[in-house]
């Protein structure tokens, strides 16, 4: 066994060590190896935001949601409207209030960073990551907000390359690799939340604004938490609808029986024939 297969297989076991522990033993004030080497490594790699810096936050319009908005809008005690067409009006699609945080902290369920009942902003660097993330149909109407930054911010920087092999990797890498997952990968479980929120506090505890993290619905889409809601302001929003949703992907390895391997581009089905096999490409 080489020295960077031992590497791989002792960052494997420290991230599998520092999960046991918050799931199974300790869930307050933990003291872990795992943190001491984040600490480190966030450090050496933080992100400076400044005042007037946007971002963009989603939210599906569904049936409380336009309710609410109409509400705000066309049932004001004056029974005029005429203000929400007008230009000065930033707010098309729903109002300020319901384009930031959750208003109610009772109805805040548990999140990638945040436990349940505590408000954190989330926020995307981009339009389409914002879109991404709260996993819409087709047709679904999509209020996306622009948020501005009033204070100065200084973010933990979460997000790494990928694209880096493992066998390439610093230590530090590699357990920036688990962390960066447990904040990414796709997951309907909220007990899988439970290393990435301690990871999540125990930044907040360094002094930290917030964390920047790779999106788990957006390739190469990158995600914040901010943990001082306060620090951000909403100030605008449009209705968007959705019209189509684009799907790449491809066979996996093993799973080409047929000698043919299947991708779809843009939605579009096209069978690779490596073998000549097949005189027709379908």
């Amino acid at each position: 066994m080489d020295n960077r297969t031992q590497l791989e297989i002792e960052t494997y076991e420290l991230w599998n060590s520092f999960k046991d522990e918050v799931y199974h033993k300790n869930r307050f004030f933990i003291t872990h190896p795992l943190l001491e080497i984040l600490k480190k490594y966030i450090s050496e790699h933080t992100l400076n935001i400044k005042i007037n810096t946007i971002y963009y936050r989603a939210r599906i319009i569904d049936e409380k949601a336009l309710k609410d908005h109409s509400l705000k809008i066309f049932c004001n005690k004056n029974n005029n409207h005429s203000g929400y067409f007008n230009e000065s009006n930033r707010f098309r699609g729903l109002v300020k209030e319901a384009s930031f945080i959750p208003p109610n902290h009772n109805f805040v369920r548990d999140g990638r960073a945040n436990p349940k009942f505590i408000r954190y902003l989330y926020m995307a660097e981009s339009p389409v990551t914002a879109i991404f993330e709260v996993r819409p149909l087709l047709t679904d109407n999509i209020n996306l907000a622009e948020i501005t930054v009033k204070e100065n911010l200084t973010l933990a920087d979460l997000v790494i390359d990928y694209r880096i092999p493992d066998r390439a990797k610093s230590k530090e890498q590699l357990i920036l690799s688990y962390i960066q997952g447990a904040f990414s990968f796709p997951t309907n479980n909220p007990d899988d939340y439970i290393p990435s929120q301690i990871i999540s506090e125990y930044i907040k505890s360094l002094g930290y604004d917030g964390i920047r993290f790779s999106s788990s619905l957006h390739n190469d889409g990158i995600n914040l938490t901010i943990y001082n809601y306060k620090k951000c302001e909403p100030i605008s929003s449009r209705e968007i609808k959705i019209e189509n949703i684009k799907l790449d992907a491809r066979d996996k390895i093993g799973s080409d029986f047929d000698h043919r391997l299947l991708r779809i581009r843009n939605n579009e089905v096209e069978f690779i024939d490596y073998l000549g096999k097949y005189k027709i490409s379908e």
